[in-house]
C-alpha cells in the first residue's frame, strides 16, 4: 500500500474527526472518496465493523498491510484519552515525513540510474549498428581500422558473444544476495556491515535512528507504554541490527534498568539520542525531546543525503562524458582517415 494514499486518507481523517463529525459518517464519506481501490475497500470494511459494534482500533487492526501496528496503536489511545483527531493528526505528520525522506532517496537514486542506462544504450547503439559499418569500409579497402575504433569493436564483440554469460553471473549474484538478505541471519549481518560503508553507512544510521525516534515519539505522546513503544518502534526502525539491539533495551528496561542507562551500552546511540533520552526521562519531557531529536536527524539525513547527491552526480557525469567523448573519438576517427584511403 502507498504511503501517500495512507497519508491522504490519514490527514482527511483528523480533519473531519475535528470537526466533531460522527465516526461511521466519516469513514462512509472516506470510503467513496478514496480513489485507491484497496484502501477504499478497506475502509469500507473497517466502517461496517464499526456499524457492527467494533472497536475503531480493532477494525484497523484486522488490516495490518494497510494500517501497522503503530497506527493502531496510537488509534487506541487516542480514542482512550477523547483525542483522536489529535492522534491522527500526528500519525499524518508522521506518515508524511517518513514519505518525503522516501521521495527524496528515490529522487537521489533516479538520474545516477538514468545517466548510466542512457550511456549503455549509446554503447550499445555504437557497438551494434555504427561501428561495424566501418569495419566493413576498411575490410574492403585492405586496411586496419584505427586502434581505438578495433579496440570499441572488441569489446562490442565480447559483450555480444558473451552476454548471456555476463548477464547470468550478475543475476546470479544478485539473486544470491537478495536471498541471503532475506534470511534472518543474513539481514542482520548485512545491517550491521552497511553501517560501517563510508558516506553511506552513516546515512543509513541516522535514517533509522530518525525513523525510530519518531515512532517512539508519536506512540508515547499518545499515552502508549514507553515499553510497548519501544518494542513497536524497533520494528519501525527499517534496520534489522539496531531492532535486535532495542529488543534488549526493551528486554532491560522491563527488568528495571533505566533507559539512559540501556541506550548507553550500545555505540550506535552515541551522543544527541543519549543527551535527549536522558534529559527527556530524567525531566517526563521524552516525547518531547524524542520528536525533536527525531527531527535533528531528519535534517541530517536530509543534508548528507545532499552532500552525496552534489558529489556523486557531477563525478558520475564527468565520467559518462569522457566514457562517451572516447567513443565519439573512437567512431569519428575513421571517417577522419577515410579521405586518405581513397
Amino acid at each position: 500500500m502507498s504511503t501517500l494514499h495512507t497519508l491522504i486518507f490519514t490527514q482527511q481523517f483528523a480533519s473531519m474527526i475535528r470537526s466533531n463529525l460522527p465516526l461511521v459518517e466519516v469513514l462512509d464519506n472516506l470510503a467513496d472518496e478514496t480513489p485507491q481501490r484497496r484502501l477504499r475497500e478497506t475502509i469500507a470494511t473497517v466502517s461496517d465493523d464499526v456499524k457492527h459494534g467494533h472497536d475503531l482500533g480493532a477494525a484497523l487492526a484486522a488490516h495490518p498491510g494497510v494500517f501497522d501496528d503503530v497506527y493502531v496503536n496510537v488509534v487506541r489511545s487516542g480514542l482512550e484519552s477523547g483525542r483522536l483527531g489529535g492522534a491522527l493528526a500526528q500519525i499524518a505528520h508522521y506518515q508524511k515525513v517518513i514519505h518525503e525522506t522516501g521521495r527524496k532517496l528515490k529522487a537521489a537514486i533516479a538520474y545516477p540510474a538514468f545517466v548510466v542506462l542512457a550511456f549503455f544504450g549509446i554503447f550499445n547503439a555504437m557497438v551494434f549498428f555504427i561501428l561495424p559499418n566501418f569495419s566493413k569500409m576498411y575490410k574492403n579497402f585492405g586496411k586496419a581500422l584505427p586502434a581505438p575504433t578495433q579496440l570499441l569493436l572488441d569489446l562490442g564483440r565480447f559483450w555480444a558473444e558473451n552476454w548471456y554469460l555476463i548477464v547470468g553471473v550478475q543475476a546470479v549474484l544478485i539473486g544470491s544476495f537478495i536471498v541471503w538478505i532475506a534470511s534472518p541471519d543474513g539481514r542482520a549481518v548485512w545491517d550491521e556491515i552497511k553501517l560501517r560503508i563510508p558516506l553511506l553507512g552513516p546515512l543509513w544510521r541516522m535514517s533509522a535512528l530518525a525513523r525510530f525516534l519518531r515512532t517512539l515519539a508519536v506512540q508515547v505522546e499518545n499515552d502508549v507504554s514507553v515499553l510497548h513503544a519501544l518494542r513497536l518502534a524497533a520494528d519501525a526502525n527499517g534496520n534489522v541490527y539496531i531492532r535486535e539491539i532495542l529488543y534488549d533495551i526493551a528486554d532491560e528496561f522491563e527488568r528495571g534498568r533505566s533507559l539512559a542507562a540501556s541506550f548507553r551500552r550500545y555505540q550506535v546511540f552515541h551522543g544527541i539520542v543519549l543527551q535527549m533520552i536522558a534529559s527527556g526521562e530524567e525531566a517526563g519531557i521524552l516525547d518531547e525531546l524524542l520528536m525533536s531529536s527525531a527531527d535533528y536527524f531528519d535534517s541530517l539525513v536530509q543534508d548528507l543525503l545532499d552532500r552525496i547527491t552534489s558529489l556523486v552526480n557531477p563525478v558520475l557525469t564527468i565520467f559518462i562524458g569522457l566514457a562517451v567523448a572516447g567513443m565519439m573519438v573512437a567512431c569519428f576517427l575513421p571517417v577522419f582517415q577515410m579521405g586518405s584511403m581513397v
